[in-house]
């Protein structure tokens, strides 16, 4: 069971890098076909299911990566600070 759980980091590393790399398809299947699991190589069927789950979360994980450290609230209350500045600027003397 260790076996897989190993397997299964590694090929998270190796997709997450892959990504942040800019590796193609190919390339990333290729990184994905040196993990083993018990001296086993997976099949190439399964690593391109496991490649197609991970990009399907694209998105989510680039939203979160831009995301990351956003304060909604704060960025409201600096809104409305900075708008109500802004548009009376002309009426201060």
């Amino acid at each position: 069971m260790q076996e897989l759980l190993k397997a299964i980091k590694k090929i998270k590393e190796i997709l997450h890098k892959s990504e942040e790399e800019g590796d193609n398809f190919q390339e990333v299947l290729d990184k994905l076909s040196h993990v083993r699991a018990h001296g086993v190589q997976f099949p190439t069927m399964m690593m391109m299911e496991i490649i197609d789950d991970f990009v399907k979360g694209y998105q989510e994980r680039r939203k979160n990566s831009v995301m990351k450290g956003f304060d909604e609230k704060e960025i409201q209350d600096k809104y409305s600070s900075v708008s109500v500045n802004w548009n009376s600027k002309d009426t201060m003397n």
